[in-house]
C-alpha cells in the first residue's frame, strides 16, 4: 500500500508556531508597559520641575514684593531661610519639597577704605537658593537662584 502524504500541519509545526507568536505578544506587551512607565516619569519629573520654580519664585517674592529698602532687606533677612522637608498639599501629596540657603558675602566689612569714617550703607551679601523636590522620596528637580540683599532698586 502506498501512503500518500496528507496536507495541513503537524503537531510539532503548530506548537512552534504558537510559541512564536506568544512570544512576541508578550514583547509588544513588555514594550508598551515600558512606554508607559517611563511616560510616567517624565510626567512626574516635569511636575517637580514646575513645583520647584513655583516655590523658589513665593521664596524670592518675598523680598522683591516690598516697598521700600528697609521693607526689602527686612524681609530677605527673615524670609529667605531655609525650610523643609515639607510635603505639597493635594493634589501633589507625594511631592515634597527642601528649600536650601548658601550665604555668601562677596565683600567682608574689611574691604572698605579706610578714609571712611562710616561703613557703607549697604553689602554684598548674596543668598543662594536652592529648591529641591522629590517624588516618594527620590529627587526629581532642583533650581537654584541668587537673591541679594541690597538689591532694591526703584524709583
Amino acid at each position: 500500500m502506498v501512503r500518500t502524504r496528507e496536507r495541513g500541519f503537524t503537531l510539532v509545526e503548530i506548537i512552534v508556531a504558537l510559541t512564536i507568536l506568544a512570544m512576541s505578544i508578550l514583547l509588544v506587551t513588555r514594550s508598551f508597559l515600558i512606554l508607559l512607565q517611563v511616560t510616567s516619569q517624565g510626567g512626574n519629573q516635569t511636575v517637580a520641575s514646575a513645583l520647584a520654580v513655583r516655590v523658589l519664585e513665593q521664596v524670592r517674592s518675598g523680598p522683591e514684593s516690598q516697598s521700600n529698602s528697609t521693607g526689602w532687606m527686612l524681609s530677605f533677612d527673615n524670609t529667605v531661610v531655609p525650610q523643609g522637608p515639607t510635603n505639597f498639599g493635594p493634589p501633589y501629596a507625594n511631592y515634597a519639597f527642601q528649600v536650601v540657603i548658601n550665604s555668601v558675602d562677596l565683600t567682608p566689612a574689611t574691604a572698605a577704605p579706610a578714609w571712611l569714617t562710616n561703613p557703607p550703607d549697604h553689602s554684598n551679601m548674596i543668598k543662594w537658593v536652592t529648591v529641591r523636590v522629590t517624588f516618594r522620596g527620590n529627587e526629581l528637580a532642583q533650581v537654584s537662584s541668587a537673591v541679594i540683599r541690597d538689591m532694591y532698586r526703584r524709583p
